[in-house]
């Protein structure tokens, strides 16, 4: 269920994880977070916890990307919330663009492709608008 309480509640359980668990500390830890509307939606990545960075000379590291329940929780606390489920293929595309959710899904396992074969991102999320085929990345930093 894609909604702003279920959000929260992964939040949340991500951190009580890491506080509470037997997850091994060396392991870098990370949560994608997709969302969308009508015709636009967004990814942002995060880390679940601190991450030790090498050192760089070429590069300013990062050991924490925010949450996105952190870093845009008034936005997210202001929607509102309708969790309907659409009984037919029309009732749902008037809802949502057909492609909105494949488009968002490829960008998001491209923004994991990049940082896990390059094993650095200067990105760390993008916001994506179909109605007029902008998206804007999100910088790291």
């Amino acid at each position: 269920m894609d909604t702003v309480s279920a959000r929260f509640d992964i939040a949340t359980a991500l951190m009580d994880g890491i506080t509470y668990s037997n997850w091994e500390r060396n392991k870098s830890l990370y949560w994608l977070d997709i969302g969308n509307a009508r015709n636009t939606g967004q990814g942002i990545l995060s880390t679940i916890g601190v991450i030790k960075q090498p050192n760089s000379n070429l590069y300013r590291t990062v050991s924490n990307l925010p949450m996105v329940t952190d870093e845009f929780k008034e936005l997210l606390e202001a929607q509102t919330e309708n969790n309907e489920p659409s009984c037919s293929l029309a009732e749902a595309l008037e809802k949502q663009d057909l492609f909105i959710n494949s488009a968002l899904a490829n960008m998001g396992a491209s923004l994991l492709w990049k940082l896990f074969r390059e094993g650095m991102t200067q990105h760390r999320g993008f916001f994506l608008n179909l109605a007029n085929f902008k998206s804007e990345p999100i910088a790291v930093g």
